[in-house]
């Protein structure tokens, strides 16, 4: 099996359906492997100390009850909305099983379709023309998308009981091109907003620009987005009680909208430029209040 195992392994290079058909068993030992490939180090399962290392094991250690309901892109959005209030996130036009059952009648002229349980499902649509005569091949791509069990996909359980569904939503004029584009991503540390990310950029909550970065980032600075100082605030609202959370936004005319809480970042392989800064940023992030003892080095 081992050897099975390894085959697959290497010619899938470990991207994520290799898990769907290795034995849970044998999990930690390619996540390890899979890590490697990508940070240059194997976890460190016993005494975390990278940011990596300690976001993989709040995942398999942190309550996970309201971490499944706010990493459902439905639910999370009362959330939003009761520690926020009203008009922070896209307005919801309708949840469904299946795409069958949609009224496109009841539609707008453009808008947003999504599954509620993973990520890269999205389509946006400019045109409700474009959507019905596209509707056999986008009936398909949805359907594969209530197939997906992203716990197995992505070694991330807080998505085990998220209830599959696809929803339709607001779309913003900036999300056109099918990428959110200009969103402020705030990096919150045991309740804390310390680091915003901007296009692939790190800048602390002054906007000064700081010196770690992923493997491939442009390294230009850029303009302090407007409205910073309330997106810092409401990042903190809605970290409170969580050890780590980004918290996704996009400004929308005179709306900010929360796109999402994202508890897990890059599945922790988080590919940062170099290991030192990893450290570092590890050492940002307190576990004690989970009862993790830190050994030598």
């Amino acid at each position: 099996m081992k050897f099975i195992l390894d085959r697959l392994f290497e010619k899938t290079q470990g991207f994520y359906p290799f898990f769907e058909k290795c034995p849970k068993k044998y999990w930690e030992y390619y996540l390890a492997k899979r890590a490697y490939n990508t940070l240059d180090y194997k976890y460190n399962w016993h005494n975390p100390r990278t940011l990596n290392e300690k976001i993989r094991w709040l995942i398999y250690n942190e309550k996970l009850e309201l971490k499944s309901k706010l990493t459902d892109k439905i639910l999370v959005k009362s959330y939003v909305a009761n520690k926020l209030g009203k008009n922070h996130s896209a307005e919801l036009y309708g949840i469904y099983n299946d795409i069958d059952e949609i009224d496109c009648s009841m539609l707008p002229d453009s808008f947003a379709l999504k599954a509620n349980h993973g990520w890269r499902m999205n389509i946006l649509v400019k045109n409700k023309k474009t959507f019905i005569k596209e509707y056999k091949n986008i009936k398909k791509i949805t359907r594969n998308w209530l197939k997906i069990n992203y716990e197995n996909f992505s070694l991330e359980p807080q998505y085990k009981d998220i209830k599959r569904k696809l929803f339709i939503e607001y779309l913003r004029p900036v999300d056109f091109n099918g990428e959110i584009r200009n969103d402020i991503q705030v990096w919150c540390f045991n309740g804390t907003a310390l680091y915003v990310e901007h296009n692939s950029n790190f800048y602390n909550t002054k906007w000064e620009k700081q010196k770690f970065g992923y493997k491939i980032a442009p390294y230009n600075e850029e303009a302090r987005p407007e409205r910073l100082d309330e997106i810092i605030e409401m990042a903190q609202k809605l970290a409170q009680g969580f050890d780590f959370v980004r918290v996704d936004f996009a400004i929308d005319g005179s709306d900010i909208h929360v796109l999402e809480m994202t508890f897990t970042p890059g599945s922790a392989i988080i590919p940062f430029a170099d290991i030192k800064y990893d450290l570092e940023l590890g050492e940002m992030l307190n576990l004690s209040s989970n009862g993790v003892c830190y050994g030598g080095k």
